[in-house]
């Protein structure tokens, strides 16, 4: 999918000179050292269904060749529009990571350089607890020259992390309670790999702990569990393994087991089910498939209760 041409912020890399200055006066204006130029960003959102998403929280990765390596960190999009940095004369690789902070339950780690053809450290995001459902996150990656006593602006898409679940059940007897949750997410994702042309964003083989998504009860016969935000599918898993406890009114204790579609990053999944034609062992297909969204649909064949 091509990455909305509407950009994040309005005003961009006026941080160190005259509001009233057009940016191609400005290094010639303020000049940098000679064997230096500047560094500025763009970010855009790769689906143009975000532009209104709320980020509270920007964190940049830039590194090059020559062992320069800094971290910035902004508040805002509109703050991080602004930015503009010094830096040698040079390729450079830059890293963006959004609402990736532990005031959203995300965790950052790095361990060593990767190999995939940039200069980044192989970074890492984990969630701080799997059944958070927090906010949605996003992350993208660039390179760009940066030119003797030039302006380069560093053109950044930015990726959805998160997979998102709905369940919807439909006439849910009165009194039951169906406690729900989820098997197989990734247990952290590694910014730094590409999966696949132009995305980054591998999921980890290692897998959560499994995922309370929450408890349902009846209301006006419909059940619903909207937008939950999981990791996705953990790699060389081909599922995603759904649980189901169930109570009735009587006190009946029934478990459920279904098994559905891998889950990849930033897509939708829409699960409708009808309570009355729930069975012990489920598989579930995909029934539609467009560029975000998987709906998901119950086959009607029954695993063998030995798996």
């Amino acid at each position: 999918m091509a990455a909305a041409a509407l950009t994040l912020g309005a005003c961009q890399h006026k941080t160190h000179f005259p509001e009233d200055m057009p940016q191609d006066e400005q290094t010639d204006k303020y000049p940098a050292p000679d064997g230096q130029g500047f560094l500025g960003n763009d970010l855009a959102w790769d689906d143009i269904a975000d532009v209104k998403s709320d980020i509270t929280h920007l964190k940049y990765t830039v590194t090059g060749s020559n062992g320069v390596k800094e971290v910035h960190e902004f508040n805002t999009p509109a703050e991080a529009s602004e930015w503009m940095i010094p830096l040698p004369v040079g390729e450079y690789d830059v890293l963006v990571a959004a609402n990736m902070d532990k005031a959203n339950g995300f965790e950052l780690g790095e361990t060593v350089p990767t190999k995939a053809g940039h200069t980044l450290p192989a970074t890492y995001t984990r969630l701080t607890d799997a059944s958070s459902n927090p906010k949605q996150a996003w992350n993208g990656i660039a390179h760009v020259k940066v030119e003797n006593n030039k302006l380069a602006t560093v053109h950044l898409d930015l990726d959805r992390l998160l997979a998102l679940f709905t369940l919807k059940l439909t006439n849910v007897p009165e009194g039951t309670t169906i406690e729900v949750s989820m098997r197989n997410a990734a247990s952290y994702v590694t910014l730094t790999t590409e999966r696949t042309a132009g995305h980054w964003g591998e999921p980890s083989t290692a897998t959560s702990d499994d995922i309370t998504l929450g408890q349902l009860n009846a209301a006006n016969a419909l059940s619903a569990i909207d937008e939950f935000k999981v990791f996705p599918t953990a790699a060389g898993e081909q599922k995603t393994i759904i649980f189901f406890h169930i109570q009735t009114r009587e006190g009946l204790q029934l478990d459920y087991k279904a098994v559905a579609p891998k889950m990849e990053n930033g897509k939708k999944y829409v699960l409708d089910m009808d309570f009355r034609k729930l069975s012990p062992y489920m598989l579930i297909t995909a029934m539609s498939i467009n560029d975000w969204t998987d709906g998901w649909a119950i086959s009607g064949e029954i695993l063998n209760p030995s798996n």
